[in-house]
């Protein structure tokens, strides 16, 4: 079990550098060939570094970047330019946009499909254009860069406090019920883990847990399907896409630690008895349970070897555990710890 689970996890982190590393690189390469467009401008000439979609690009479920083509908007006078190139492919992408004929509109980052950058639409008589501005893999500077465009590109385009100013989440209803949630529950899983419970599930237990088939998939499927349901209600508030995206994600993960908390604390309340006494064999500091059809979760404690080393190999112990109809084996350090730091005690006189 304990191989498997850091086979997978180092499959995981592998797949997850190599396809940071391919962002990384073909980012690199958009920047060179961005770079070679800017070497044929007159100098002087103002332009902007901009990321370009189609207005049905945004429809699409699945997508490396939150764009399809990367390029400059350049002022022409009476005119832009658009010079660039599209992901796939070697096409370039050059377009003249007469100013008289365009209508500029500020879109914003409204949804997850906008890939959390923040974009505007420029309309002209022969279709739509959606653009960003380009900040790169720093997608947190692009709605000031956005603004920087508009206050240079367009400034006869009037932008409102609610489109240029960080969101408040303090003064949307939803967002404070979110935030509350979520700073009741992380109190809830620090304080009852850590102060208030005596009780303590084994790590043999959770490894057991997180390695079986029907855990990871019911981990993936719960959280994913309450990260989507939360990110919808917040979007549906009036709450911008980024913010809806990352409180959502704080709260689903802020529910996953509070969840052995909140299974502990039923487990207890449903309880028919106290702490129970269970026999196990010492085995140097780790200990082996002697009745191994109750399930019982191994234990190893490597901090305490001197505590465990006065017991010879194969004598017994008792171990108190708590165990209620949710079936979680829950140690009483109330009861478990008190030899131990009367030993360790003995030990500093």
């Amino acid at each position: 079990m304990k191989t498997f689970f850091i086979i997978f996890q180092a499959t995981a982190t592998i797949l997850a550098l190599v396809f940071v590393l391919r962002l990384y690189l073909r980012v690199k390469q958009f920047k060179k060939q961005q770079q070679k467009i800017l070497s044929r401008l007159e100098k002087g000439q103002p332009f902007w570094r901009i990321n370009i979609a189609r207005p049905e690009f945004m429809t699409r479920l699945v997508r490396l970047f939150p764009y399809e083509a990367s390029g400059i908007l350049v002022d022409d006078g009476d005119s832009f330019k658009i010079l660039g190139f599209w992901q796939k492919g070697s096409k370039t992408v050059e377009s003249r946009l007469l100013k008289s004929e365009l209508t500029v509109a500020w879109l914003g980052n409204t949804s997850m499909r906008s890939g959390n950058v923040y974009w505007a639409q420029l309309k002209t008589p022969r279709g739509s254009l959606l653009i960003s501005a380009d900040t790169g893999m720093n997608a947190l500077k692009s709605r000031e860069a956005l603004e920087d465009l508009f206050r240079g590109a367009f400034p006869d385009v009037e932008l409102s406090d609610n489109e240029t100013a960080d969101f408040a989440l303090e003064k949307n209803l939803r967002t404070r019920v979110a935030m509350m949630i979520f700073f009741a529950l992380a109190a809830f899983a620090l304080l009852d883990t850590f102060v208030f419970s005596r009780f303590e599930l084994t790590d043999h237990q959770l490894l057991q847990f997180l390695v079986n088939p029907l855990a990871i998939a019911v981990l993936m499927v719960i959280p994913a399907g309450g990260l989507y349901a939360l990110y919808r209600w917040l979007i549906n508030g009036d709450v911008p896409a980024r913010e809806s995206w990352t409180l959502s994600s704080f709260l689903v993960l802020t529910c996953l630690l509070a969840a052995a908390p909140a299974a502990k604390r039923l487990d207890q309340a449903l309880a028919q008895t106290p702490s129970q006494d269970y026999s196990y064999r010492i085995a140097g500091s780790r200990l082996e349970p002697q009745d191994a059809s109750l399930q019982l979760p191994r234990l190893n404690f490597q901090k305490s070897r001197e505590y465990w080393a006065q017991f010879e190999n194969g004598s017994t112990y008792k171990v108190p555990f708590l165990r209620g109809p949710l079936g979680l084996w829950q140690l009483d350090h109330e009861k478990f710890d008190k030899p131990l730091l009367d030993f360790y005690e003995a030990r500093g006189r």
